[in-house]
Formats: C-alpha cells, structure tokens, sequence
C-alpha cells in the first residue's frame, strides 16, 4: 500500500496518520484490558532508543520501495537476521561459532550477488535498504533487553508513539526550511513531498495500516517476547515469497535472475544459522538437565 501511495503523498504522512490510528487502538485495547498502567516503559531510554531505530528502519525502507521493485528491496532488508546473529556475538557476547560465522559471510556475499556483479552501492535505495537491515536488526538486539522489563504492548506502543513523533517533528522542520531536500530521486521526492488531504479512498487505506501496524507490531514484540529469535527467524523467510508475490501481482515486477540466485544463498544461509542455533540450544539443554539428574542422584 506504501509503494502504491508512493508517488502521491508524503512518507511521513502517511507513517504519522499510520501511527495515531495505530497509538488511539493500543491505548483503547489498553484500557479495555484495564492495562493501561502497563503502557508506560520501565526502561524509557531503551524504548526511545528502540522507536527511533524503528523510525529508520521502516522509513528507510518504505522510501527505497519507492525507487526499487518490491522483491529486490526485501532480498537487501533481508540481511537483516545476519546482522542479529553478528550482533549478537559483537553486542550481547552470545557464542557464535566458525560456522555461523561462515553462513553470515555466504549470506552477505547473496546480498552482494543480489545488488548486482559491478555493485549498485552508489544507489541511493540500494543505501537505504542496507541502512532499514541494519537498523532493523539493532532494534531487534534491543528488544531482547526490554523483553526482561516491558510487556509486549508497552514496546509496540511505545515503538509507534516514537514513530508518530519522529515524523511529525522531522515534517515540522522540513517545512519550516530547517531541512530542504532538492534531489529528483523518486526516494527523496517521496520524502520531501508537501502533506496533502487525501482521497476518502485513499483515507481509508492509511487507516487500514493503521489497524494493520498496530497488530503487526504487537504481534512481532509478543514474538521477540516469549520465544528466541531463532524460533522466529522461519516465518521471517515467508516476507521474501509475498514481496515476490505482490511485486508481480501488482507492479508486474519480475524478479531479475542475480536476485533470485542471491536470495537462495541468503535464504540458505539464514536457515542455516537458524537451524545451527536450535541444535545448539537444544544441546544446552540436555546438559543442564544431564547436571540436574546427577545432583538429584547424589543428593539421594
């Protein structure tokens, strides 16, 4: 829907009316549930940290859809899970072996294959696609540490109330001249475009996202909350098939034969990871049970 608006309205338009359809549902079902108390973060710089990350994520990646078909950007955001995994051993010092290590690399050089033999790095939404992976993938390390103290409403709620913010500030000071942006890039024209009174028709799609986001992001912080990301990681694969889908189903967009080669060789290697991940949680915890059988003998 955001690539089909992409050439009559602002982005930050329609994130911001996105957003307060989104907040306004939140903080209904909130009060409904009689957990309103619950909205509030325990760990505000964190949740602010995490909203902003968001922002630029989703922004970043709605505005190189605007320049890019729908398939191709999803294969480069894709290579997000590769970044948690690096994160996780870099940031959160979790153990990654030469073999993860290894898929992360093969699935780089897929994204790689994906941008093209001579390289598109030069191309302001292949940049912006890398910038929404890799931001995405902080805000992910960063939802493990608020999993522990937030519940998974207060995260989505704080996450869209930073969203609706952030674009109503960042609005403000493009139009009152603090920020101009002259560039023709249908990436950047989506950004600069004045705020405009859309078509009833149109109205009533950007509400609909509103309905959709604020299920989406409960749905994934609930996600993130109760499971590991490995356990998640599956169902993230199924983005790439509906972007092909849709891609051509709506723009006719058929995937180039480099994309479809690179997002194999990512898709293998994120499975990899995923399923390297598993076995080894799994070992853990026979271990751990192992250790505790032995205790309960020797204290009999």
């Amino acid at each position: 829907m955001i690539k089909y608006f992409s050439d009559q309205y602002s982005v930050l338009q329609i994130v911001f009316i996105r957003g307060v359809i989104a907040v306004s549902l939140m903080w209904l079902v909130a009060r409904l549930i009689t957990e309103s108390e619950q909205l509030a973060s325990r760990r505000p710089y964190l949740a602010l940290s995490r909203g902003l990350l968001g922002f630029c994520s989703y922004t970043t990646y709605y505005l190189a859809v605007a320049a890019l078909p729908l398939a191709e950007v999803v294969a480069i955001v894709f290579s997000a899970p590769l970044f948690v995994t690096a994160m996780s051993a870099l940031i959160l010092r979790e153990k990654v072996g030469l073999r993860r290590w290894s898929a992360v690399f093969a699935g780089f050089v897929g994204v790689l294959i994906i941008v093209g033999p001579v390289g598109e790095f030069s191309n302001l939404a292949v940049i912006l696609a890398f910038i929404a992976s890799i931001s995405y993938a902080s805000q992910t390390i960063i939802t493990r540490y608020l999993a522990a103290h937030d519940t998974p409403l207060s995260i989505a709620f704080n996450a869209l109330i930073v969203f609706t913010g952030a674009s109503a500030l960042l609005s403000l000071t493009m139009a009152g001249g603090f920020i101009s942006i002259t560039s023709t890039h249908p990436s950047m024209v989506f950004l600069a475009r004045d705020w405009v009174l859309p078509e009833a028709f149109d109205l009533s799609l950007m509400i609909f996202l509103g309905f959709n986001g604020a299920v989406a992001f409960y749905c994934m912080s609930k996600a993130y909350c109760v499971a590991p990301a490995s356990t998640i990681a599956p169902f993230e694969f199924t983005y790439v098939v509906w972007a092909v889908v849709f891609g051509y189903l709506f723009w006719s967009e058929i995937p180039r034969t480099t994309t479809l080669v690179g997002l194999l060789i990512l898709i293998g290697s994120s499975i990899y990871i995923w399923d390297r991940e598993r076995r080894l949680q799994r070992r853990e915890v026979n271990v751990q049970l192992n250790e505790s059988a032995g205790l309960a003998q020797q204290n009999i």
